[in-house]
């Protein structure tokens, strides 16, 4: 299966969590964890959890439910998008992000005020395989903005590690690439037999994606 989104600049995304409520009330927490982990994975990561332009404005990680009136001024290109999505046959996770067509992702983001804000991405699963693979990520297919990875480490929110766990979370991602992405297919199905075993981790495990990410 290969499909097309477009991915927040980290950088973005970043300031974001950090002036998040989330971030406020769980900053010693958060800066803790960050400390066990290798240094400046947030900032490097290419991978799903990048809160791809969608069927609704999203503000960013940490910011989940607390700023309900946030609206980036993007309509042109959500119209673009929805008319792409068409109807929604509740099959995938919401909201929907992925396109099937690369042309069609172009589109919207020429369609973006500002379009240097994200990334366009190719994305497979299964026995496909992206033209330039940046690495391996895990988690919903279609939709959701719920990475595995991002969600245990980059932009804690729903699912952070119990402490005990961070030891053995920081041996994983240790093998991470340069785009913070897990390197190779072994490699992304040990992490995610692993996590699936913790019980803070989120589930069901089956949902779970093996995604490979390419640039474009």
């Amino acid at each position: 299966m290969r499909a097309f989104a477009l991915m927040r600049d980290p950088r973005d995304l970043e300031a974001a969590y950090r002036s998040s409520p989330f971030y406020a009330q769980n900053q010693m927490a958060i800066e803790a964890l960050r400390s066990a982990l290798p240094a400046g994975l947030a900032m490097r990561y290419r991978g799903i959890g990048r809160f791809p332009f969608t069927e609704y404005s999203e503000r960013g990680p940490g910011w989940q439910g607390g700023d309900p009136h946030y609206d980036e001024a993007e309509s042109r290109a959500r119209e673009l998008l929805l008319s792409f999505l068409g109807p929604d046959d509740h099959e995938i996770h919401y909201p929907r992000a992925f396109l099937g067509d690369r042309g069609e992702a172009a589109a919207v983001r020429a369609a973006l005020s500002r379009p240097e804000r994200y990334e366009l991405v190719e994305l497979c699963t299964g026995a496909d395989s992206p033209a330039d693979v940046l690495g391996f990520d895990v988690g919903y297919w279609g939709g959701g903005n719920f990475s595995i990875l991002c969600d245990a480490a980059l932009w804690p929110m729903w699912h952070p590690p119990a402490p005990a766990a961070i030891p053995e979370l920081a041996k994983h991602l240790g093998e991470l690439n340069q785009h913070a992405l897990l390197p190779t297919v072994d490699a992304a199905r040990a992490y995610t037999a692993w996590y699936v075993g913790q019980d803070w981790a989120e589930g069901p495990a089956e949902e779970f994606v093996l995604i490979a990410v390419g640039a474009i």
